[in-house]
């Protein structure tokens, strides 16, 4: 299985822990799913994305200079998101036409200021 980009954020607004004043991520998070077999070629899906699930979470980056002013080590890792971090596939037609498997993550805002990295983990249930 392979997850590729389609959009991703590139800025986002620190919403701290009030809720009602945060921005979601923009743009918003998607990403496709590719099944491949062992030779890279693309293997029809068959239905067998209906039991996936796509997982978000945030790994911080390092910046350089000793005056950061990322907090990440104040706040618990699994907390530094805010809104729906798990997403079922959906299915879309891209620009092209063609039909395609993506889980998109359009309520996510992060809590504190910093560089992060979005990580996603993909779960057969």
């Amino acid at each position: 299985y392979d997850l590729d980009i389609v959009q991703q954020p590139q800025k986002a607004a620190e919403c701290g822990s009030s809720s009602l004043s945060r921005l979601p991520l923009a743009p918003p998070l998607i990403v496709q799913l590719s099944i491949r077999d062992a030779s890279g070629n693309v293997v029809p899906e068959e239905g067998e994305s209906s039991f996936l699930i796509a997982h978000l979470s945030l790994i911080p980056v390092p910046e350089s200079g000793a005056h950061s002013p990322t907090r990440t080590k104040l706040m618990d890792p699994t907390s530094q998101l805010y809104g729906s971090l798990v997403s079922s596939p959906q299915t879309f037609r891209d620009l092209h036409g063609r039909q395609g498997t993506y889980f998109l993550f359009p309520d996510v805002s992060v809590r504190i200021r910093g560089r992060f990295q979005l990580s996603i983990t993909l779960i057969e249930l």
